[in-house]
């Protein structure tokens, strides 16, 4: 493996970040205040729903799955297929949960 990699934050962007890293040959490490991943969508009520068509919010390498046909999916179905997608691609060895990030210097 290449140089290490932090991210901040195993959301939905800090989860693309890892991938991405990984596919360049770098080693990330993600790391999430929370015990989980998922971000806001750990935290909203069960019926909240996407504001945007699901086919506008999904994974360009990673389809919604067919049992999923709402336009608008609600809180479970997003946070089931983002955990998905961190399964997926075998994600969460590079995730130190639990870890805050106080400050960073170059």
């Amino acid at each position: 493996m290449g140089k290490k990699v932090a991210i901040i934050g195993a959301r939905t962007s800090g989860l693309l970040a890892c991938k991405y890293t990984l596919s360049k040959g770098f080693q990330p490490i993600v790391f999430e205040s929370a015990s989980t991943i998922g971000g806001v969508w750990t935290k909203t009520i069960e019926t909240t729903k996407l504001q945007t068509p699901r086919e506008a919010y999904r994974f360009s390498d990673f389809p919604r799955p067919s049992s999923v046909t709402e336009d608008f999916p609600n809180q479970h179905q997003v946070l089931d297929y983002i955990k998905s997608y961190a399964h997926h691609f075998d994600l969460l060895k590079h995730i130190k949960f639990n870890t805050k990030v106080c400050g960073i210097e170059y």
